[in-house]
């Protein structure tokens, strides 16, 4: 009788979310606010650090049909100009996803709460609220150290969730993993509590795939545990086997293996990024950084490989209303 019960219930909660015309999750899948499942094969862009350059390629990046931008941003971005993006993505048909940088590797749980408080100032929350229909927001990227345990990372989540809820956010909210994003043990020890405990059920998780990710069979047998718990989640970012893993990441991950489960799985994936890094991160550019549209070795294999952008990146049916 309980089970019907909680049953009945979610499928309460569910049938208000559509009504409210934004994201949710369906077990593993995500729903557009039309109510179709929708897989994000996207990209990574640094909005943040880039400014004008970043903006003009969108148009790139929803030239090799992606079908969700991650908007790499943080507290000091202004609102005007993180509206200015959302609308440029919508008008691409592209989803905006938004994520804050300013908290990677904080463990501080405090630290993620100030998170929330931007994104329900008054003047972001009006630009956020105005194009939630078409909306994901990643919380924070990469919150928490690889000693964060599970029961830290799901308190500490637990309540940030319940302030975007509180201040009115109702769209699906992404939570990476802790361990600089690469910890996928407290999702799949707590992702279905953490669900429970959103007043909205309506959460999906992201792990990050970079030198933790080094055995192909992890990638395969974690990312199927995750499948049969239930949880809705996408690879939010990843690399590759750049010189023998010979990187600052040390990083041999195997890319194609990541996207070829994904796509057996029904699992998003956004590898990092567009360009713009760091010497040290160079390696990861998708196209020339000189350009800002030249594709990589990394880029042909993200974007025309056998599981890559083009090939598996399905539009979201919300945008053909507009």
């Amino acid at each position: 009788m309980k089970r019907l019960f909680f049953s009945i219930f979610l499928t309460m909660c569910f049938c208000i979310l559509q009504a409210q015309n934004v994201f949710t999750t369906r077990g593993t899948q995500l729903i557009d606010a039309t109510g179709q499942p929708f897989i994000i094969v996207g990209m990574n862009n640094p909005h943040a650090w880039f400014g004008e350059r970043a903006y003009e390629a969108l148009d790139e990046i929803a030239a090799i049909r992606a079908n969700t931008v991650r908007i790499v941003w943080n507290t000091r971005g202004r609102a005007d100009q993180l509206e200015r993006i959302i609308k440029r993505c919508v008008a691409l048909k592209v989803v905006p996803m938004v994520e804050l940088h300013d908290v990677t590797g904080n463990s501080s749980g405090q630290r993620l709460l100030d998170m929330t408080n931007y994104y329900s100032r008054e003047d972001v929350k009006a630009v956020l609220m105005r194009h939630q229909r078409y909306l994901l927001i990643n919380i924070a990227n990469e919150w928490g150290k690889h000693d964060v345990t599970t029961q830290h990372w799901l308190q500490s989540y637990t309540d940030a969730v319940a302030a975007m809820r509180k201040a009115g956010f109702t769209t699906t909210l992404v939570i990476d993993a802790p361990g600089w994003g690469q910890n996928i043990q407290p999702i799949l020890e707590g992702g279905q509590e953490l669900i429970a405990k959103d007043s909205l059920h309506n959460i999906l998780f992201s792990v990050h795939m970079y030198g933790s990710w080094n055995n192909a069979q992890d990638i395969n047998d974690k990312l199927t545990a995750a499948k049969e718990k239930n949880l809705p989640l996408i690879v939010g970012e990843f690399g590759y086997n750049s010189n023998d893993g010979k990187n600052n990441l040390k990083c041999k991950t195997d890319h194609r293996t990541i996207m070829s489960m994904c796509k057996q799985l029904g699992y998003g994936f956004m590898p990092w990024s567009w360009t713009g890094n760091n010497r040290e991160n160079a390696w990861l550019d998708i196209v020339d950084n000189r350009d800002w549209k030249t594709p990589t070795w990394w880029g042909h294999e993200v974007i025309d490989g056998e599981c890559g952008i083009r090939q598996t990146a399905i539009p979201a049916k919300v945008f053909e209303d507009l």
